[in-house]
This record gives structure tokens, C-alpha cells and sequence, in this order.
């Protein structure tokens, strides 16, 4: 599903001013295909402001997220790797998932993909490293066939 979901949706940036632009950088792909509305973004950034680092789930991994009635069209996410770590209120992040479900279902098999990502903190170091969409989509791949504990290497 993941693979699926990001096929035109992965994006690298050199760097972001700081978490609000780390957030709406990596949101564009979706606003831009009209997954969401521009509320959405401002709901996100709402929440970590309220929240803090709530959507920091591992080292330099991020999820930013709202609820669906802030302004979901219909559901997407997008990967931004950013080069130059952004502080996410004394969290460096470098990956923001970005998602936007529409319903309170329908990413659940989403989250168990992601959830494989953290808990190796050497995909976190290959996502890091990855230079293209060649690369991302090989990672994701191989986080799919395999067990996480038992990957070495791409």
C-alpha cells in the first residue's frame, strides 16, 4: 500500500526554515493533487503547536497529521527527506510522512508499514542516504519482502 500511495509522492529537499515549513513543504504534493485543502495544512501545524512533538514517532522521523474533517479530500501521503535536519521542538527530523486519511480505517495497513520503518533505525539511515526515487521505492520494497530485523542491506 505504501509503495502504491507514494509512486509520485516522494520528494527531496536540501532544507526547511524550520517544522511549520518542513510541514508544508512536505504537504504540497497533496495539496497540488487535491488530496487536501489548505486547512489541512494549518490543522497540522495547529496541532504541533498544541501537541508539540507528538508526530516525532522515532529519530528524525516525523508524521505529520489532523483529522480528516480539517480538510481531507481523500487519502494520500507523501516522504520528504530533507538533507539538513529541521528542529522539531529539540527533535532533529530529516523524513516527514505526511498522510491525510479521509476516514478512521482506512490507513490502518498504512501504519503497519510505517511502523516497520521504525523500529530498524538502519532503514531511517538508508531513507537518509537514498538520492532518488530509485532508491526510496528499492527500500520500501525490501522493508515489504523482508523482516525488518533481518535486513542488511539494499
Amino acid at each position: 500500500m505504501l509503495i502504491e500511495l507514494l509512486s509520485d509522492k516522494i520528494q527531496f529537499l536540501e532544507e526547511a526554515g524550520d517544522w511549520k515549513e518542513a510541514i508544508k513543504k512536505s504537504a504540497q504534493p497533496l495539496l497540488a493533487d487535491g488530496s487536501i485543502e489548505e486547512s489541512y495544512i494549518d490543522a497540522m501545524i495547529q496541532m504541533c503547536q498544541k501537541y508539540n512533538a507528538y508526530i516525532v514517532l522515532a529519530d528524525r522521523f516525523a508524521m505529520p497529521h489532523a483529522s480528516s474533517e480539517n480538510g481531507v479530500n481523500k487519502m494520500g501521503v507523501t516522504l520528504s527527506i530533507i538533507k539538513k535536519p529541521v528542529d522539531f521542538f529539540g527533535k532533529p527530523v530529516q523524513i516527514l510522512l505526511t498522510l491525510a486519511s479521509n476516514d478512521s480505517q482506512s490507513h490502518l495497513s498504512l501504519l503497519q508499514e510505517v511502523a516497520n520503518v521504525l523500529g530498524n533505525p538502519f532503514i531511517i539511515e538508508q531513507l537518509i542516504s537514498a538520492e532518488s526515487i530509485a532508491d526510496v521505492s528499492n527500500i520500501i520494497v525490501a522493508i515489504k519482502n523482508q523482516e525488518c530485523g533481518k535486513i542488511t542491506e539494499f
